[in-house]
Formats: structure tokens, C-alpha cells, sequence
């Protein structure tokens, strides 16, 4: 477990301690639980992202809302996918959003910044060849590599090189975040994208210069589409997309939101 999680979880209020956990589910692009807020994460089922030490089924099925929020956050140590899927979650639902956030597209700022500029992508995203048509060198790191892309464990070599890294936000939720921004050049600029990334300043005491991450608006909504399918790029009406910089100049022009649930689960 990297330290980096662990002082995530010192931040969050004694307070959401008290709220009771509901609407556990896990889907199958997306893990849900709700304790302040309804959290959400990418769910862990594939081996080549998280290696599973562990082959036993989900702990208290049929009874995980009947943990407290300090149970289920001990399954952000799990070996078992589905288990630490749900412990992010929960830690997603129950961290204070207090900061300031604005919107934008947090590819779109990767693509500004690495301009005539060395560019490092941790994971594949859509739109990838605006990078390689601005960047000076493009990389793609993978788990699973496409045609084309390098091995994960190239980090050590490319990453001392690049001027922007955007990277997923699923390196918070399988242990590798903390080891890559080991490697990060003095002076770039090292997003880290996707609803799976807490929206929490302790990134940025370890590196994180922006994270382009979410929180969910309409709980039932997000819920009812997760269940049916929904990856988060077909959840945009009901999961909020913002962008949480280390400092506001970085997204300079970019428009102020407040967070606000407004419709929420009973």
C-alpha cells in the first residue's frame, strides 16, 4: 500500500465516520459505494492492471453495507480486486471537497502544456493523436500494450525525459502512482486523470500538478448507469468532471465550480 493512500485517509473528516454505508455495487467498468457521498472507481477485474495475490471471493457478500467506513477503507490494502475496488470508493465518497475546482478537459490541458514537448501517457486514452500531433515525442506507457506502445516498466527510462505525464488515475488504486512520481522530471507537469483519483492535496505533496478528476452529481442517476453498463465517459450528465490544480495559475482562464450533489440517494 503506498503512504501516499494512507495519508489520503488521515484528511477525511470524523464526521463521515458516522454516516452509514449503502447502494454497494459493483459493476462492471465501475465499483459504487456510499457513505457521505456516493464513491465510485474504476472496478479491478483485470490481472495485467491489478495482480490478483488472492483468488477468494468478495468478503461479507450480501452484507458489505453493514460495515462501517473504517472497515471498508482497509480494502485499499486488499489483494483482492473487487474488495480494494470498494475501499476506493468509499474513500472517494467520504473526502471533504473544499478546494477550488474548475472545468476543463484535463487532456486538453496535457495537450497545451506538452506542446513542441516531450509527452508520457500512462495508460490509453481517447484522442491520443492530438499528443502526437503537438508533442515533440509522444510515449504510451501500458499494462496491456497496443501496437505501438512500450511496456509499463519503461517508467524508469521515459519518465525522466518527459515534460507532461498524464496518467491514469487507476495508478492511485493499484500501488504503481507513488513509484512513477519517483521519476518525474524537475519542472514538468504530471496530471493524473479519471474518476478513480481522489479530488485531495496530498497528491500534490507527492508530485501531482493537476488532477483531472470527478465527483458524482446525480446519485441516482450515476447509479442506475453504472448498474447498466456505464464506463465514465457515458456518465458525463451525472459525474461532474473537474479539474484540481496544485496552483489556480496552471488553469489560468479556466471557469471556478463548486461542488454540489443535487440529486442524491435515498
Amino acid at each position: 500500500m503506498q503512504p501516499i493512500v494512507e495519508e489520503v485517509k488521515t484528511t477525511i473528516p470524523q464526521k463521515a465516520y458516522d454516516c452509514k454505508l449503502s447502494h454497494a455495487a459493483a459493476a462492471v467498468h465501475m465499483t459504487m459505494i456510499r457513505s457521505v457521498r456516493l464513491g465510485a472507481c474504476m472496478t479491478l477485474s483485470d490481472e495485467r492492471v491489478f495482480n490478483f495475490n488472492q483468488i477468494h471471493p468478495v468478503s461479507h457478500l450480501g452484507e458489505i453495507e453493514d460495515l462501517s467506513l473504517s472497515e471498508i477503507l482497509k480494502w485499499t490494502e486488499s489483494s483482492q480486486g473487487i474488495e480494494r475496488s470498494f475501499g476506493f470508493a468509499a474513500l472517494n465518497g467520504a473526502i471533504e471537497l473544499k478546494d477550488r475546482y474548475f472545468l476543463g478537459n484535463a487532456l486538453d490541458i496535457g495537450v497545451k502544456f506538452g506542446t513542441n514537448k516531450n509527452i508520457t501517457m500512462i495508460g490509453h486514452f481517447s484522442h491520443v493523436d492530438k499528443f502526437r500531433q503537438n508533442a515533440k515525442n509522444f510515449w504510451i506507457l501500458e499494462k496491456r500494450p497496443h501496437a505501438g506502445d512500450l511496456p509499463a516498466e519503461e517508467y524508469v527510462n521515459v519518465l525522466p525525459e518527459s515534460d507532461v505525464v498524464v496518467a491514469t488515475g487507476v495508478t492511485f488504486l493499484n500501488d504503481t502512482l507513488e513509484g512513477l512520481l519517483k521519476f518525474k522530471k524537475p519542472g514538468s507537469v504530471f496530471i493524473v486523470v479519471g474518476p478513480s483519483v481522489p479530488l485531495s492535496s496530498v497528491l500534490f505533496d507527492y508530485g501531482v500538478d493537476i488532477i483531472g478528476g470527478a465527483y458524482v452529481e446525480d446519485e441516482p442517476l450515476t447509479y442506475r448507469k453504472i448498474l447498466q453498463g456505464a464506463s465514465p465517459r457515458l456518465i458525463k450528465d451525472s459525474m461532474r468532471t473537474v479539474l484540481f490544480p496544485k496552483d489556480s495559475k496552471l488553469l489560468e482562464g479556466c471557469e471556478e465550480i463548486k461542488p454540489i450533489v443535487k440529486n442524491k440517494l435515498q
